[in-house]
């Protein structure tokens, strides 16, 4: 997941529940005809507070019964034994997010031998129908709103460096939206050494002259001084393109661009979008994209796909979380300044269009073409 790595532990990559094995809360709905059970991944975090607070606020908007439970990320004891407590409860569906690796299968075979349908949230579980981000989609997004820029400055390969920050320790799945976006530049933009997503891995540092990949951890001190050193070995001639995994890191970055006073001569595109990178797309000229992946209002999701597969429907090998890349001219489309609620949502992709008919989605009036 894209997600903020700093908050959001594994899956690049977004509640009110009882800490610790077995507690639980409960959200009742009059005469609700679904009951849910829904494990999140940790309860601290705004990300996290965002997702569960969005997941009981959809259930109240949708009319179902939901009961919640804390997997105490990374504990896989807790995970493990909230799995368990969720088949003795029976619900109609089981939500689960779950991270810790190596218990996915053994949790999906729970809900499985219970013939309970389940959800997995961000990580696959065998058996269970995925909802999640796609971090590959992001990245060349955020590369197409970016190319016309550069090419309309009239920057190429040969005169700019594209700056990616990575976190190895995420994993493939985070960081390919660093890995997608070069990819979608280098194939656009003459004279940039061209890759496709195979070429650039953890291990890389360099993609010929015109890519350097770094390590930022996802976190904002750590990127701050990779780019800091790196900038030390970038002629000052050379323009600079900025992304990264998450905001926290993206900042990081900038600020060291900004104390090499480059910041005229770059470009920087963010992914998270809370207020702090929405104000700086809105007002800083060089920062002109960012991908927002809506968390707080995943629930709205997750209880549509729920009832569709209560109804039969079959679920698509993935589910998408709204996501979009806002640019300078889209952002007020989506967000007020100073608000971090979301005046709309992106239409529904094509995967997602399975969820119409339900008729779930339309009770919460925000969806764009619903």
């Amino acid at each position: 997941m894209g997600l903020r790595f700093a908050k959001v532990a594994a899956l690049a990559v977004l509640f009110s529940v009882v800490i610790g094995c077995g507690g639980s809360t409960q959200v009742s709905s009059s005469g609700s005809s679904y009951s849910f059970d829904y494990a999140n991944l940790l309860q601290s975090g705004a990300l996290f507070v965002a997702v569960g607070d969005g997941v009981k606020s959809a259930a109240g908007t949708a009319g179902i019964n939901l009961k919640t439970y804390n997997n105490n990320y990374p504990s896989a004891e807790t995970a493990l034994s909230n799995s368990q407590l969720m088949v003795q409860d029976k619900p109609d569906v089981i939500i689960d997010y779950n991270a810790v690796a190596g218990i996915g299968d053994s949790i999906g075979k729970k809900f499985n031998d219970a013939k309970i349908p389940c959800i997995a949230v961000n990580v696959p579980i065998k058996g269970c129908a995925w909802f999640n981000l796609v971090n590959s989609e992001l990245g060349t997004d955020t590369a197409n709103a970016v190319i016309p820029i550069m090419k309309s400055k009239g920057w190429t390969g040969s005169d700019t460096v594209v700056i990616l920050l990575q976190s190895a320790a995420a994993g493939p799945e985070v960081n390919d939206c660093i890995r997608y976006f070069y990819v979608t530049v280098s194939h656009s933009v003459p004279g940039f050494t061209q890759a496709n997503p195979s070429d650039i891995t953890a291990q890389t540092t360099k993609i010929g002259d015109s890519g350097w990949q770094l390590e930022g951890g996802g976190q904002l001190d750590s990127s701050y001084t990779a780019v800091k050193n790196a900038l030390q070995a970038i002629p000052a001639s050379k323009h600079i393109v900025l992304y990264s995994i998450n905001d926290d890191s993206v900042l990081g970055g900038w600020r060291a661009i900004s104390e090499a006073h480059r910041e005229s001569n770059s470009l920087v595109a963010g992914l998270g979008s809370d207020e702090e990178s929405r104000t700086q797309l809105r007002t800083n000229p060089q920062w002109v994209a960012e991908g927002e992946i809506f968390p707080g209002m995943w629930g709205e999701y997750l209880m549509a796909m729920g009832v569709a597969i209560k109804k039969g429907e079959k679920a698509p090998g993935l589910t998408k979380t709204p996501q979009v890349v806002m640019t300078k001219d889209t952002i007020d489309k989506y967000f007020k300044p100073g608000s971090d609620q979301p005046l709309s949502l992106p239409a529904l992709s094509s995967e997602d269009q399975y969820l119409k008919g339900v008729g779930i989605l339309q009770k919460f009036h925000n969806i764009q073409g619903l």
